[in-house]
């Protein structure tokens, strides 16, 4: 069977994106439950790093790239162009050349389960890029890949369009169905923890905060002084 490309994904509002960039990875983590999140060995290029867009999906065969080179020009500006490279670390799919054209497309940032190269040059571009290793060792464009399936990356799934959120701690996946339930239990996670820190400093233990001490006594562990 040949590849598959499709031009489009279903799009959410800007105003939500808007919302999504002033939480933290960390706490749409706990929100979706502490899945959604690849593995921690997909890793920013540079730091400190932030993207929010929704995504492009590529998915290629080990060491091919031709479809990443055509997902630049399907992806709007502030998208995220994710890619399936199937974890291979000894090929680079990505460089220089596609980082130039993606940053003049106004892509958002890049993740990649694989390898990139030109590492230096990106870093200078200032365009986000995730990813499991750096290799000098180029691609290859023998095979018809697909753009815009569903894809896994990072030990996660992606469909075309879900949210991607990455900063320094990481990277996570929020499904379009999960996009308002996310935003609205994210700011009040974001409230609750202010609180915690609040009564952290009037010196109020954590396991107190936390309801931990109940739990303690629950789990009935033997406490020697």
């Amino acid at each position: 069977m040949y590849g598959v490309i499709n031009m489009s994904i279903p799009r959410i509002s800007q105003k939500e994106l808007n919302k999504l960039k002033q939480i933290p990875t960390t706490i749409i983590s706990d929100c979706l439950n502490r899945m959604n999140t690849m593995h921690a060995t997909i890793k920013p290029l540079f730091e400190p790093v932030k993207i929010v867009g929704q995504a492009i999906t590529v998915q290629g065969m080990v060491g091919c790239n031709i479809a990443s080179h055509k997902a630049i020009y399907i992806a709007k500006r502030g998208d995220i162009v994710v890619f399936d490279a199937r974890g291979y670390l000894d090929t680079a799919v990505w460089g220089g050349v596609q980082t130039i054209a993606a940053k003049k497309r106004g892509i958002q940032g890049v993740v990649i389960d694989g390898s990139i190269r030109d590492k230096n040059e990106i870093k200078k571009l200032r365009l986000p890029v995730f990813c499991k290793g750096v290799t000098p060792a180029g691609p290859h464009k023998g095979w018809s890949d697909n753009i815009n399936v569903p894809i896994s990356c990072g030990g996660c799934s992606v469909s075309p369009g879900d949210v991607i959120v990455g900063d320094e701690d990481g990277v996570c996946v929020i499904p379009l169905k999960q996009v308002k339930s996310v935003i609205k239990y994210s700011i009040e996670t974001a409230k609750k923890e202010k609180e915690w820190i609040k009564k952290i400093k009037k010196g109020v233990p954590t396991t107190k905060i936390l309801g931990l001490d109940k739990k303690i006594k629950e789990f009935k562990i033997k406490i020697n002084k």
